[in-house]
């Protein structure tokens, strides 16, 4: 047998409304997500080209300055880290792609 406080409890209705609130959001980050990862996808081949062409151009840069007898402006090992983050920064765009895409 029921008590009174269980035939007036709430207790169903807090998770339809918890399940509507979380629709919502899912609905609300769909909207947001799909817009971003479209740009994103358009643009990995630009960010991908750029990154790597950084990345080729400061190790050259790094090894001419460091034949030539005028010291660089910039330090060898600065500009090998330069090259080193912007090759590790194409993976991590793809991670970005990633999340946005589940």
């Amino acid at each position: 047998m029921k008590a009174a406080y269980d035939r007036f409890s709430m207790t169903g209705e807090r998770h339809v409304v918890l399940d509507m609130v979380l629709g919502a959001l899912r609905i609300v980050w769909t909207v947001i997500r799909i817009p971003i990862l479209i740009v994103l996808a358009f643009l990995e081949p630009f960010v991908r080209f750029i990154l790597t062409g950084i990345a080729i151009l400061s190790v050259l840069t790094a090894l001419v300055s460091k034949g030539s007898s005028v010291p660089p402006p910039i330090p060898f090992w600065v500009m090998l880290c330069v090259s080193l983050g912007c090759l590790m920064l194409v993976p991590a765009y793809h991670v970005v792609i990633r999340l946005f895409s589940k």
